[in-house]
Parts: C-alpha cells; sequence; structure tokens
C-alpha cells in the first residue's frame, strides 16, 4: 500500500514539473496524500521524510517552490528506485515469432515515406511506385509489411494484383494468420477474394477449407476465386463438376479452366459435352491453353462435322449461323501441337475460295484462321501457304509472308514474294489496283517486321531480310518500307532519304513529323544528318517559336550524333530561342565527352 501510494506522488509530481512548481503552493492532490505518507512513516522512517517533503512544497511560496520540487522528486525517485518491483509473476515462456524467409532491410525516409504513401493512399502514378519499391527490394523492410497487407483491398484493381501476385507471395507464410484474420468468406470486394487466393498459394492444405467454405457461401466473384484455386488434388474433381452447369457464365469459365487442365476420364467427358454446347467459347483458350490429346482431337473431329456444315449451306445467313461454333472449334486445335491436324488444315485451306462465296466477309475470318494455323502446324502446312501466295488475298498474304520471314531464309522468302515487285504493271485498271494492293500488302509486312522508335540505339530488328528488298524500296519511293531495310552506304537509300526529309521539312514544323527520318539517318550514318539536324533546330527552336514542342526529343537524341557535329552546334546556338539554349548546351557538352 505505501508503495502505491508513493507512485501517486510520483504522478502529482510530474504533473506539476510540467504545469510549473509555482502552482504547487495549496495543492489539494497533494495535500490528500500527506496523511497516507504520514501513517506508512510510523513503520518506515523514509516514508515521513516523503510526508515532510510533501508539505513542505503545499506550503511553499513562488521563491521556494522550485527548490521544494526538486528535493520531493529527488526522494521520490530514490524511493522507487531502491524499493519498486519489476517484472511479472509466472514462468517465463518465448514468443511465438515467424520467420519471413528473407532478409531484411532498413529503407531509408526518402524510399519508404513515398510506398506507405502509395500503399495508404488515393491517386495516380502509385502502381509505377510500389513496382519501383519492389525491384528495389524496398518491401524487404518490414515497416511495410502491413501497410501492403492492407492495400490487398485497393480500388485500383492493377495495385491488388501487384500486391497479391508479386510482393506479398515473398513473406511466405508469414503473413497467412494475418490474411486469414481479415479474410470474409461472404465479402463482396475484390480484396477478400485476393486474401483467399493468396493464402492457397502460400499454404494450400491450411487454405483448403477456406476455399471450400468461400464455394458455398460467397458471392459470383469469391466462388470464381475459389474455383481458381481447385484442380490440383483428386477430391477437387466432383467440386468442378457439380458447378459445371452454375448460372453465372464467369463460374462456368473458371471451372472449365480447371477441367480441361485435368486428364481425368470425368473431366474429359465434361469438356466435349461443352464442345457441342453454346459454351464453346468459355473453354476454347482453356482447352489450346493445356492441350490434353483426347480432348484436342474431340475438337478436331467436331471441326471436321461442322465444316461439311458450312459448306453445304445455302446462303450467307445460314453460313453465318454456324460460324461462330465452327470458329471456335478452330481456336481449340492449336496447330503448333498437334500433326493430326495437318490434313484437316490442308483441305480446308484448299476449301478457301468456296468459304470466302458463300460467307463474303465471315468466310475471308475463317480463311484467315485457318492460314494462321498452316503457320503454327507443320512445315508441309506452311510450305502449302508459302506456295499459294499469287493466290491469296492480301490480308492472307500478309500472313504468309509474316510466317515466311519467321520460317524461311531470308534469299527464299525474296525468292518466293518478289515478283509481286517485279512483274510489270497489266494494263487492264482492276488487274493493276490489284497488283499495287498486293505490292503495299508486302511492303507493310516488312515495314512492320521492326518497331520504330525516337532513339536512333532502340531500333529493334528481329532478323535481317534479304538485302534485295532494298533496291525494291528505293524503286518503289517507299520509305516506310525502306526503314527495316536501310544499311550505311547505299547512295540510292541515302537519296530517297534526304528527299523524304527536305519535303517533310517544308511542309510541317511539327517536330514528330520528321523524326523518324531524322533517326533513320543516324541509324545509317547518313551523310547529311548533322546539316539536317541542325534545319530542325532552326525550325523547332527559333527566336519566334511560340512554344518548344519536341525538345526533349531533340537534347534525347543529341548525344547520338556523330561527334564531329558540336562544333556545328554550338556556332548554332546564338540563334535559337533562349529557352532552349540551355539545354542544348548541355545536351552538346555530352556529345562533346564521347570517347
Amino acid at each position: 500500500m505505501s508503495i502505491a501510494v508513493l507512485t501517486q506522488v510520483y504522478d502529482e509530481v510530474r504533473r506539476l514539473a510540467i504545469a510549473g512548481s509555482v502552482v504547487a503552493a495549496g495543492d489539494f492532490r497533494l495535500q490528500k496524500l500527506i496523511a497516507p505518507l504520514e501513517q506508512a512513516g510510523a513503520k518506515a522512517p523514509v516514508f515521513a521524510k516523503a510526508a515532510q517533503a510533501v508539505t513542505a512544497l503545499v506550503e511553499s511560496n513562488e521563491q521556494t517552490s522550485s527548490q521544494a520540487l526538486l528535493e520531493l522528486t529527488t526522494l521520490v525517485n530514490a524511493i522507487l528506485y531502491t524499493q519498486g518491483e519489476t517484472g511479472l509473476t509466472g514462468e517465463i515462456e518465448p514468443l511465438e515469432t515467424t520467420d519471413l524467409g528473407l532478409q531484411t532491410t532498413h529503407v531509408g525516409a526518402q524510399v519508404l515515406k513515398p510506398l506507405v504513401e502509395a500503399l495508404t493512399t488515393a491517386g495516380s502514378g502509385r502502381f509505377e511506385t510500389i513496382q519501383d519499391g519492389y525491384n528495389l527490394g524496398a518491401f524487404q523492410d518490414l515497416r511495410l509489411v502491413q501497410p501492403a497487407l492492407r492495400a490487398l483491398d485497393d480500388a485500383y484493381s492493377d495495385i491488388g494484383y501487384l500486391l497479391a501476385t508479386t510482393v506479398l507471395p515473398q513473406y511466405g507464410k508469414a503473413i497467412y494468420p494475418q490474411l486469414k484474420a481479415a479474410f470474409n468468406a461472404k465479402g463482396k470486394t475484390t480484396g477478400h477474394v485476393r486474401r483467399l487466393t493468396l493464402m492457397y498459394r502460400l499454404d494450400p492444405g491450411s487454405a483448403r477449407p477456406l476455399v471450400k467454405q468461400a464455394l458455398q457461401e460467397g458471392a459470383k466473384e469469391m466462388r470464381v476465386g475459389a474455383i481458381e484455386c481447385l484442380g490440383q488434388e483428386t477430391e477437387d474433381l466432383p467440386i468442378l463438376l457439380g458447378h459445371v452447369d452454375d448460372r453465372s457464365i464467369d463460374v462456368r469459365r473458371a471451372v472449365y479452366q480447371a477441367l480441361a487442365a485435368i486428364n481425368a476420364p470425368e473431366a474429359i467427358a465434361a469438356i466435349k459435352k461443352v464442345l457441342r454446347s453454346s459454351d464453346l467459347e468459355l473453354v476454347t483458350h482453356a482447352i489450346y491453353q493445356h492441350s490434353i490429346p483426347e480432348i484436342v482431337n474431340a475438337a478436331l473431329e467436331e471441326a471436321k462435322s461442322e465444316f461439311e456444315v458450312l459448306l453445304k449451306s445455302e446462303d450467307q445467313k445460314a453460313f453465318e449461323a454456324n460460324f461462330t461454333q465452327f470458329f471456335g472449334l478452330l481456336s481449340c486445335i492449336g496447330g503448333g501441337k498437334y500433326e493430326i491436324a495437318e490434313p484437316f488444315l490442308l483441305e480446308s485451306f484448299k476449301q478457301r475460295d468456296l468459304l470466302q462465296s458463300l460467307g463474303g466477309h465471315t468466310g475471308l475470318v475463317i480463311t484467315r484462321r485457318i492460314c494462321e494455323l498452316l503457320t503454327e502446324c507443320t512445315a508441309v502446312t506452311r510450305q502449302a501457304l508459302f506456295q499459294a501466295h499469287e493466290t491469296l488475298e492480301s490480308s492472307l498474304l500478309m500472313i504468309a509472308i509474316q510466317a515466311a520471314y519467321k520460317h524461311l531464309p531470308p534469299a527464299e522468302v525474296f525468292e518466293i514474294f518478289s515478283p509481286h515487285f517485279t512483274a510489270d504493271l497489266p494494263q487492264k485498271k482492276n488487274l493493276k489496283d490489284a497488283v499495287l494492293t498486293r505490292r503495299k500488302t508486302i511492303s507493310e509486312a516488312i515495314a512492320g517486321s521492326c518497331k520504330w522508335y525516337y532513339v536512333p540505339d532502340e531500333i529493334p530488328l528481329i532478323a535481317p531480310w534479304d538485302s534485295r528488298w532494298l533496291d525494291l524500296a528505293v524503286s518503289a519511293r517507299d520509305l516506310n518500307f525502306l526503314r527495316p531495310l536501310a544499311v550505311p552506304g547505299h547512295a540510292a537509300s541515302n537519296a530517297l532519304i534526304s528527299d523524304s526529309f527536305n519535303a517533310t521539312l517544308q511542309k510541317s514544323r511539327n517536330f514528330d513529323n520528321y523524326m523518324t527520318t531524322l533517326a533513320l539517318m543516324i541509324h545509317v550514318s547518313h551523310p547529311e544528318t548533322t546539316d539536317s539536324f541542325v534545319k530542325v533546330l532552326l525550325h523547332c527552336a527559333s527566336p519566334k517559336a511560340k512554344n518548344l514542342s519536341g525538345m526533349h526529343w531533340i537534347i534525347d537524341i543529341i548525344p547520338r550524333l556523330p561527334k564531329s557535329a558540336a562544333p556545328q552546334l554550338e556556332a548554332v546556338l546564338p540563334e535559337l530561342h533562349e529557352n532552349a539554349r540551355g539545354k542544348l548546351f548541355v545536351a552538346i557538352g555530352e556529345l562533346t565527352s564521347k570517347p
């Protein structure tokens, strides 16, 4: 009891130390503690001394209160330090801990603060901040675990998906209890679905009861998430089969995705049934993805039957009525995985003219899909497509040359498709237009093989084209056709590039309109590169320019110019807009420092 009274004195002393000793005189709270202290002092003199110190403080004035408060504080602290008790009664037991399984790190506030804000607030740019933080290893800092767990409920779905699939799995089973505590099988938010799938990923055995609960009690989104967790255990098959007739399309799609991956008689029978139903479009991707032979063969047989029905269509309306089913079956075949489809694909390809005459545009859509499967299936089917190039419609010809580019030597591609350019144009207008269309198709296919960027050292070339195409591109005066073919030192192509650049420069002051041509000049080490770039500067950054549109591209491209261009660029600086000179001067400095 005496120590308890003394603890009260200690609390009052702390209060007075904050409020100021001048208010201690006559303090009624201290006065109430004097009598208990004097009573305790009868057995322990130190408490009597404490009572005297309290009395002195209560009876003090402005001049003596500070000294009295200091003496009482010192005395109370000394008694409590020597007479007080620490700790709890009972046996000492180890605390339950969980190993995160990774090396923790302490992230600085400069990195930690933006990450915490991105995880706990709303607004744009947060996804990139979180992704960059993960790439830097910042999420190994334990201070980010709780914000990341709470952000599973983020309204921006990409953030929740990133956390559930990439960030949080690195913590392993350590976060399972917290996921379970926050999980609600009846919850309608996406965050609960993410928790369920993440728990199953971390600990399938422990999460299985929750998956079954979600499947029975959850809303549509929760049931879809639960079904996506099933399929790996034998006992899952009856559960999945029990939901093949679910009223929800999304649930049925998830069920089919799971069943299509199970090579069991019951699952195969269920998928075969779907091949003949209106749900076919829900299962095509799953069949193609998992490609169980028996299912693919069944899809192929169904496709053959539907193809016969199409060929017997009496009019275009009847043709289109069977189109969806046949097209879905084609998507199940997976040409590159089963040679058994080769005879059917070759035969259906031979019927392309009949398909287009019966179905019009719909027939052409089917023919395109058949051609795509021919490129995936075997060398025999690809060869059949290449050999028919002279009779192919332009969109089919595009597929053929793109496939040839991937599978044939460059010289052979040129031998097959170059006659479309070298042949003389017919006199009849319709024939002439057809030839010109085919030439354009091939040039666009070649141009599309290389994606161009403004920065010339970021131009990816998949594979080389035969060098003879370059001469055809020059003769066609087609710069898009020329871009993936151009090489340094080719006089004719350099002349075409110069003409194109100058013509565009005269028509427009918009930097975007001629930047790709300038990038091409740098790519092929064009002799007029520096002069052309100076023209760009004078157009885009003249003193009369109302805005400096495109300056960021100009500044970025300067260090990629020849080092010899630096003096010429420095000489033109006084003629440019004052707001551009400083930035350009820095970029020219980078060019000058090139080795």
